[in-house]
């Protein structure tokens, strides 16, 4: 037996990752990491042959190509003596329908498909992710965004994001692309190359080709390593705050939790009541005790001083819609809470400020204080804002009081949110401290309404 399928079969019995006699579906994109797994997961002394069943999606993005992977897969299984069956989907049609973008939309075709096989053949879905994928999991989610449980990245044996009843199993997440590719070319196994592997126009395939090539070079080829070791104590932090989270019964109380137990005492709620935990309605209910969060349209929860939370019927108080604005380019437009948001890219610094003035329905700001990107929303619990001549920043509830506006209309306000999550411009009041123009801007952000 190769020494990969050894080590491979060492991993499934110490993980238990086949318990039972039930089928394995594997997942066969026709690349080298998912053709050297079914042919890992094929060795006879592995004991899972006649479990086996290859399956092949068509993702509709590479004509010919796509329909050579499915050629490909076809007669592997067929040489290999398992089952095949196959699956397509228009993902571009997807993507647009949606808005979510390609990535997303082929994610969720593949996974709906590979989800409703295992159901129908009572299987569990065998996935090639290995140890290289998951640290481009680590940079792609610390860009977004994620907390301990989402950098502890992928896990060896996990549900289904399609059917919460259906388990993803990946027996080579412990194990390097170069492994399985020396194995792959070893044991001859053809496989085929997908050219949007190398487009980085998709952020994976930047963190892929530019950003870990650049860290190796500059930090020494233990960045990867190290990363691994890192996404380990974060998922062990992550079960930690899980595990006390789910013990908590009342005492403490639910403000004299931890932070990140209050996080994940609100997100296991949101869980069992089938709401999607993000960020900022996590964050929106576990700030403010009985304030009426809006989380689907019609849908409105609020949390009690006990940390429950509560279905109401009351008009919601904060809305969590945005919207994500670029700033590339020389202007644009968009509209959000309502209003029709013009900006626009001015060249000269103060000088230029004083030539506009000032109007009720126009703001200037100091260009390098936004960035690329910003992002559109309403008023949160916990908002705080410094506006220009204020000494420190206060509540944004606090600021709304001293302007008599009145609690209805605030929530309806637009506020501005630069890509560092600083805010920068609440309407009807004035611009943050530090957007403002001063003696050394150059360049100037104009938004109008």
């Amino acid at each position: 037996m190769h020494p990969l399928a050894e080590r491979v079969g060492d991993i499934i019995r110490v993980q238990r990752s086949f318990p039972g006699s039930g089928g394995i579906v594997v997942a066969v994109s026709g690349g080298i990491d998912s053709m050297a797994l079914l042919h890992l997961l094929a060795t006879p002394a592995l004991g899972l042959r006649d479990r086996l069943v290859a399956a092949h999606f068509n993702h509709q993005l590479r004509g010919a190509e796509s329909e050579a992977d499915a050629t490909l897969v076809a007669q592997a299984a067929k040489h290999l003596g398992l089952p095949i069956e196959s699956g397509s989907g228009d993902t571009r049609q997807l993507a647009a329908e949606s808005g979510d973008g390609i990535e997303a939309a082929a994610r969720q075709l593949r996974h709906g498909f590979f989800g409703r096989l295992a159901k129908r053949l009572d299987a569990v879905v065998a996935l090639a992710h290995h140890a290289d994928d998951q640290v481009e999991t680590f940079f792609l989610r610390l860009l977004r965004g994620a907390g301990d449980r989402g950098l502890s990245g992928m896990q060896p044996v996990s549900p289904s994001p399609a059917d919460p009843g259906v388990t993803l199993v990946r027996p080579l997440l412990g194990i390097r692309r170069a492994e399985i590719a020396e194995y792959a070319t070893g044991e001859g196994i053809a496989y085929r190359d997908d050219a949007t592997n190398s487009d980085t126009r998709f952020l994976r395939n930047r963190i892929r080709h530019e950003l870990l090539p650049r860290l190796a070079e500059e930090y020494g080829a233990s960045v990867s390593r190290q990363v691994l070791k890192s996404m380990q104590l974060a998922g062990d932090a992550a079960d930690c705050i899980d595990q006390l989270a789910a013990d908590w019964a009342g005492e403490p109380p639910f403000e004299q939790l931890p932070v990140a137990v209050q996080r994940q005492v609100v997100q296991r709620q949101l869980f069992a009541l089938g709401d999607e935990p993000s960020f900022d309605l996590v964050e929106a209910l576990r700030l403010e005790a009985g304030h009426v969060i809006e989380v689907a349209p019609g849908r409105r929860l609020q949390r009690n001083t006990d940390g429950q939370l509560e279905a109401v019927a009351s008009e919601p108080e904060f809305l969590l819609t945005k919207r994500e604005v670029s700033l590339a380019g020389q202007a644009g437009e968009t509209e959000f809470g309502g209003l029709t948001i013009r900006w626009e890219r001015l060249a000269g610094g103060l000088a230029k400020w004083r030539d506009l003035g000032e109007t009720d329905s126009r703001e200037v700001f100091d260009e390098e204080a936004l960035g690329q990107a910003v992002t559109l929303r309403h008023w949160r619990p916990g908002d705080r804002y410094r506006p220009i001549g204020q000494a420190g920043s206060a509540k944004l509830q606090d600021l709304f009081v001293n302007q008599k506006i009145p609690k209805a209309e605030r929530r309806r306000l637009v506020v501005a949110e630069s890509v560092d999550g600083r805010l920068f411009w609440v309407q009807k009041l004035r611009i943050a401290d530090d957007a403002k123009v001063t003696q050394s801007t150059r360049k100037l952000i104009l938004f109008s309404w």
